[in-house]
């Protein structure tokens, strides 16, 4: 399912632009709005993730969070043994 998108006008420095004219007319990027979208997913998965590594920390303090934190992790040992990577 393709995600809705929208127009929006943004202001980026002309030294940006014309970097990502030169990678278009290079081949290096399909184009400059190609490697926008990629750029903004890019800082978003890295805000979400730096939001998750933040709540993860309070949530470190909260010693009721962590024993039922542990009582999970050791409910599902073997099959957490079965994935690797990130989820």
């Amino acid at each position: 399912m393709k995600s809705e998108t929208v127009r929006y006008t943004a202001t980026l420095p002309l030294s940006h632009i014309d970097a990502l004219k030169e990678m278009t007319r290079g081949k290096e990027i399909p184009s400059v709005n190609f490697a926008i979208n990629q750029a903004v997913d890019e800082y978003l998965k890295s805000r979400k993730a730096a939001q998750y590594e933040s709540l993860m920390k309070e949530a470190a303090k909260d010693t009721d969070f962590i024993a039922r934190t542990m009582g999970c992790s050791e409910d599902f040992k073997y099959v957490d043994s079965e994935i690797s990577g990130t989820w």
